[in-house]
């Protein structure tokens, strides 16, 4: 059991480093996106403009595919958080459970 909780938290990993390098990789054409702000989705950025402008649909939709792989590292990060918490609960049963080493006498 312990050996699928671990085969799954790596495989998890390895999902969320290749998710964040896509994510960093891919552009919208959003002015205030960077290599600091993969993890915000597009509408956690403040507009300069004072009047609202409608956007390009193909610029909508480009966002809304990185909101959706944003959105999919953040489940990617909980599911990380989870199977850790399960990996440690199996080591502490096996660390409680352990049988003492007796030497004989």
């Amino acid at each position: 059991m312990m050996s699928g909780v671990t085969f799954l938290l790596i495989l998890l990993s390895i999902i969320c480093k290749f998710l964040v390098s896509y994510i960093k990789e891919i552009r919208t054409g959003d002015p205030n996106e960077s290599n600091l702000t993969y993890w915000m989705f597009s509408y956690d950025f403040r507009s300069n403009n004072k009047e609202w402008l409608p956007e390009d649909k193909e610029l909508l939709k480009r966002k809304r595919k990185r909101n959706a792989l944003i959105f999919i590292l953040y489940i990617n990060i909980f599911l990380i958080f989870l199977t850790f918490n399960s990996l440690i609960a199996h080591l502490l049963d096996i660390i409680v459970n352990i049988k003492k080493f007796s030497y004989p006498i």
